[in-house]
């Protein structure tokens, strides 16, 4: 037992593995963030991509050598499957140029790795038909190391264990029929040839899972802000990309809040950086605590956030802005409560075309509600909602605007008037 442990703990310090959470994020990708599954399947569909296009002129290519040393007839015989087979090769690659997504890059690993198992079994049966001898078995014998070469294919794509075994077993499957020994002679080189494979899938699943643990950790570095735990930026757009095309796909809602914190710079200055990483993350905390399940939260830059509302419509996202009122978003360093200004956006009511407009439009939205007073909110068609506290009733609101329009009006009678005496 003693020695299973230390086993366990070399393997698992090996492949960076120090929590359970990271050990399952190993054996299966049901935690793993969008980000990591729309990188892993850019990676294995360029793969793909990769190995087919070479098998599609190699497979074909390689029938010279059995014209050179094997008879007419299993010549044919073999050129057309090798034909079929590249014909197949040419269809995964162009398929594997598609967009990527993590369906179509497990469909394409498992096409391609089929198509090579079945070409051995097909040959070997056909091999098996003749009575080869010399050079002639030689090259029949090469055609045994068919499925070795795909199972050591699988150490460059970054798979999951369950995704690994997944894939191995068939071809496991598939090796173990063709060795079945007819004679009791024949066993020992079944027996060999199964563990030779089983060596070769160690080996492909050490490297297989080692990829996967380092990507998780620089993709989750990359996407991840250090201090708030949120997305970044660079995360948080592709987020955005993602759920705009899936909304205009399905002529669904989606819903985002611009958030500024408010009067986050005096923080800065009177207390210290320490003090707003602090009010930061308090705030990212609130955030992520009061929004919807499915919702998500990015830095956008400094104390600017942004909130991915899927699905949600114009008066489901001011319901989300009313609990995170009501819930606050922490205190400042002299006990006041941090408020926000927020902008909102939505796809069907704003008629925008792309998520680039939404932040535009949420953003000056948001720039709206600070120059109006702050905290509170800007909304679809003007409508404002006002956070708990806040100094402006709605009556001093309404006449703060009334002024600020007849300012503005008097400002361009002013204007005129200079322009007219010009």
């Amino acid at each position: 037992m003693k020695y299973l442990t230390a086993m366990y703990i070399s393997l698992s310090e090996s492949l960076g593995i120090y929590t359970l959470d990271q050990l399952y994020e190993l054996f299966s990708n049901k935690q793993h963030s969008l980000p990591i599954s729309r990188h892993r399947a850019t990676i294995m569909q360029s793969r793909v991509f990769f190995f087919c296009a070479i098998f599609a002129v190699l497979v074909p290519t390689w029938s010279l050598i059995d014209l050179l040393f094997l008879p007419g007839q299993l010549w044919s015989e073999l050129l057309l499957i090798r034909i079929l087979s590249g014909t197949a090769f040419v269809l995964l690659a162009w398929q594997a140029r598609k967009e990527a997504s993590l369906l179509r890059a497990r469909l394409l690993l498992a096409g391609m790795l089929s198509v090579t198992p079945l070409f051995y079994l097909v040959s070997d049966q056909w091999l098996q038909s003749y009575e080869l001898s010399g050079t002639e078995q030689v090259v029949a014998e090469l055609y045994a190391l068919l499925p070795f070469v795909m199972i050591a294919g699988l150490t460059l794509f970054p798979l999951t264990l369950r995704e690994l075994l997944a894939y191995a077993a068939p071809m496991l499957a598939v090796v173990v029929l063709a060795v079945i020994p007819q004679a009791k002679s024949d066993i020992p080189q079944a027996v060999s040839t199964v563990w030779l494979f089983t060596l070769i899938l160690g080996v492909a699943m050490f490297s297989s899972l080692n990829q996967l643990r380092y990507m998780l950790s620089q993709v989750n570095r990359a996407s991840y802000d250090v201090l708030t735990g949120l997305l970044t930026r660079r995360a948080g757009i592709e987020m955005l990309d993602l759920q705009f095309r899936l909304t205009t796909m399905s002529e669904s809602n989606l819903s985002i809040l611009y958030l500024d914190l408010d009067h986050f710079k005096t923080v800065n200055d009177v207390y210290g950086h320490e003090a707003g990483d602090v009010v930061l993350k308090a705030a990212a905390q609130q955030l992520c605590a009061t929004v919807r399940k499915g919702d998500s939260v990015i830095r956008w830059g400094g104390e600017e956030f942004i909130v991915i509302l899927p699905t949600a419509t114009p008066a489901e996202a001011n319901d989300v802005i009313t609990r995170l009122m009501n819930a606050g978003l922490g205190d400042r360093p002299d006990g006041t409560p941090v408020t926000a200004s927020i902008g909102v956006a939505e796809v069907q009511a704003d008629t925008v075309k792309d998520w680039k407009a939404m932040i535009e439009l949420a953003d000056h939205r948001m720039y709206t509600a600070k120059t109006g007073g702050r905290a509170r909110s800007m909304g679809i068609n003007e409508s404002q909602l006002m956070w708990p506290g806040n100094p402006l009733s709605p009556a001093d609101e309404s006449s703060t605007q009334e002024r600020s329009t007849q300012e503005s009006s008097t400002d361009q009678d002013s204007a005129e008037m200079v322009s007219d005496n010009s």
